[in-house]
């Protein structure tokens, strides 16, 4: 995953910059050995030659510090854009993503993931390079000591996995309540009016409650269980941090070993230590992110195809063959049989819930009969060949805010001027043209004569309409038929509020209630 979210130039620079600072496991216990050797021979020059080395070597530190903070927060950069862009992709290309978990996981799996992966990743392995340098300076001071020092400080990192499989589940638990929240909340706002118009907060305002709850607790349950694998390494870790130098200490007693030898071996061991702690730490939190990297694999596949090379396909006659249907035991439709032919206006009525958005949903192949066949121009096709020349209009048009008039109808093709022009005339929306649009703004037929300007810029041969004027007032449901009904192309159009007058209108009449 590392190597798919991050460059490699900036990933190459991070470790360089690292090799640097890694100086500070030889130069600190050299720079002490050495004053303190000076002090037992009583030779000035060397402070002189100590203090030169510790000016250059800190100054080397410090350039490896500079370079590693800048070129991490290049990594976690590269990997929130990388991830993010990744995961938008795989939602607007594939059919079987939610959009209700979207915005959880662009928002709390990317930053959970950077802290639970991305860092303890890059601190593992500038850990175990600094922790090699400390062991060779601690191995040619001392062999047999250093030896010591290595074996009581490896135990730490050794019993690093105490707690990292209870961990890893509170972690799934604590994505899936972060998912959860976003969902319920987003809900909540999002059915604003209706709760205030029938006075339900109090309802809506304990369910908000709860699911922030949950969140906050699985939160603070993840960080107990941290904090109680820490305490657990730690007192390992402390125990192992005191035997080595009390051995240290008889050594030197004993003359084993020169006093700058044994200071020089300590303060490296306390390198050495505090390494194989930022390891036992860094590892139980890398592997606590496995259930979470696991669930973002496919994104280390190649690239979703982004656009089909399908052109537009004569969809007519359009067949209905004796098709059934049924949801939940209950039978929609049964042998239902009619053609669309080429420029036809149908109107599909009856009582509600007796099928008629089900059976636009059929004829746009977003659903599959039980028993029967939907035939295009005699051929069965998929979902994405019917859109190429089909368009979907609901009840309510969605209006990208900040985007042009004319950028809401191309959605991104290429633009023709005439073309536009055109379609605005037809659409009586020429006074928005150039203008930058915000739904709020907008009225209901505005909105949806922007949905036929749609249809018709993308040249739809064929327009499913569910209940569009359901919610208009009379003047803009009128305008609305006006121009469905005088449009070429085909429209099948779903109406729930009708008279016989209006019925008049349409080609052909299908009653799904008889």
């Amino acid at each position: 995953m590392l190597k798919k979210f991050i460059t490699k130039k900036h990933l190459v620079l991070y470790f360089i910059f690292i090799a640097i600072t890694w100086l500070e496991a030889i130069i600190t216990p050299t720079l002490v050995s050495m004053i303190i050797a000076s002090f037992e021979k009583k030779i000035l020059d060397d402070l002189w030659i100590a203090l030169t080395v510790g000016i250059i070597g800190n100054l080397f530190i410090l350039i490896g510090l500079a370079g590693k903070r800048y070129y991490y927060a290049k990594l976690v950069a590269d990997f929130t854009w990388i991830m993010k862009y990744k995961l938008f992709e795989h939602f607007l290309y594939n059919k079987n993503s939610k959009k209700e978990d979207i915005l959880s996981n662009l928002e709390n799996d990317v930053k959970q993931l950077e802290t639970s992966y991305l860092e303890p990743a890059v601190i593992i392995i500038s850990s175990v390079g600094f922790t090699i340098v400390s062991i060779v300076y601690a191995l040619t001071t001392n062999f047999w000591l250093g030896w010591i020092f290595i074996f009581f400080y490896s135990m730490p990192a050794l019993c690093s996995g105490i707690g990292s499989k209870k961990l890893a589940l509170i972690s799934e638990e604590k994505a899936t309540s972060n998912q959860e929240y976003l969902s319920q909340t987003t809900n909540i706002i999002g059915g604003e009016s209706v709760i205030k118009n029938y006075g339900a907060m109090d309802f809506f305002y304990s369910l908000f409650r709860r699911a922030l709850s949950k969140r906050i607790d699985q939160d603070i349950r993840y960080e107990q269980q941290r904090t109680i694998n820490n305490i657990l390494i730690n007192s390992i870790d402390a125990f192992c941090s005191v035997v080595p130098i009390i051995i240290g200490g008889i050594m030197t007693y004993y003359n084993y070993l020169s006093g700058a030898s044994f200071v020089a071996i300590y303060l490296v061991s306390h390198n050495i230590g505090y390494q194989f702690n930022e390891l036992s730490y860094f590892i139980n939190t890398y592997k606590s992110s496995k259930q979470l990297r696991n669930r973002y694999d496919f994104l280390l596949q190649d690239a979703i195809k982004q656009t089909d090379d399908l052109s537009s396909t004569s969809l007519f006659p359009i067949l209905v063959d004796c098709v059934s249907l049924s949801f939940e035991d209950n039978i929609l439709f049964e042998n239902l049989s009619f053609e669309i032919k080429k420029g036809e206006k149908i109107a599909l009525i009856g009582a509600s819930g007796c099928g008629k958005s089900t059976l636009l949903n059929l004829i746009y192949g977003q659903l599959s009969p039980d028993l029967g066949k939907v035939t295009y121009a005699g051929q069965i096709l998929n979902q994405e060949q019917v859109a190429k020349s089909a368009s979907y209009i609901l009840q309510d048009s969605y209006i990208f805010d900040g985007l042009s008039l004319e950028e809401n109808i191309t959605l991104g093709e290429s633009m023709d001027n005439i073309k536009m022009d055109l379609i605005l005339n037809r659409v009586n929306l020429e006074f928005l043209k150039g203008h930058l649009l915000y739904g709020n703004h907008l009225s209901g037929g505005e909105k949806q004569r922007i949905e036929i300007a749609r249809s018709l810029y993308h040249n739809s041969d064929l327009i499913l309409a569910d209940e569009v004027k359901a919610n208009l007032d009379k003047v803009n449901s009128k305008q609305i038929s006006n121009i469905l009904l005088t449009l070429p192309q085909t429209l099948v159009e779903v109406i729930h509020h009708y008279d016989e007058e209006t019925l008049a209108q349409y080609d052909k009449v299908i009653n799904l209630s008889q």
